[in-house]
């Protein structure tokens, strides 16, 4: 059972990744259990769901040092990824890399950064939810954006 709870908890940080690229709130929040902690770059902004959802749709009193509310697009990849379960419970450490195209005034950009995230899960009703993420920024990078030209009709 233990390489099965591994790939489910991978498969809890791949659903989280692809939520939030596809802004998908239901399957965001669908990660979490109901009093979920987060901290994201040492900002505490969660003590349950509803707070920290509230921070993803940019309805939440805590700001993040950047604009991750209102992007064009992200996209985000899964790199490695250590998860370690004992029972009903387990910690996971998970590599990732966050390409962000925002808005800014001007001519689009993309933000690349590179991000660790240090996960608490614990399974209920057969389902592993993350019940406390803390959200490590180890790097960053910004470019130009460099957009193809719209196609000949």
């Amino acid at each position: 059972m233990q390489t099965a709870d591994r790939l489910a908890v991978a498969d809890v940080v791949n659903r989280y990744f692809m939520a939030i690229d596809r802004r998908d709130w239901a399957r965001l929040r669908s990660c979490f259990t109901d009093d979920v902690e987060g901290s994201y770059e040492g900002v505490r902004v969660a003590g349950g769901v509803d707070q920290i959802m509230a921070f993803f749709t940019g309805r939440s009193s805590f700001r993040f040092p950047l604009e991750i509310v209102d992007l064009r697009a992200s996209m985000h990849f899964m790199g490695n990824h250590h998860a370690e379960v004992t029972g009903d419970r387990a910690v996971a450490e998970t590599y990732a890399l966050a390409h962000l195209i925002d808005r800014p005034a001007g001519a689009p950009r993309m933000r690349t950064r590179g991000l660790r995230y240090l996960d608490e899960l614990v399974r209920v009703d057969g389902r592993w939810l993350i019940s406390r993420r803390e959200h490590l920024l180890e790097w960053m990078r910004h470019d130009d954006l460099l957009e193809a030209p719209a196609a000949a009709g």
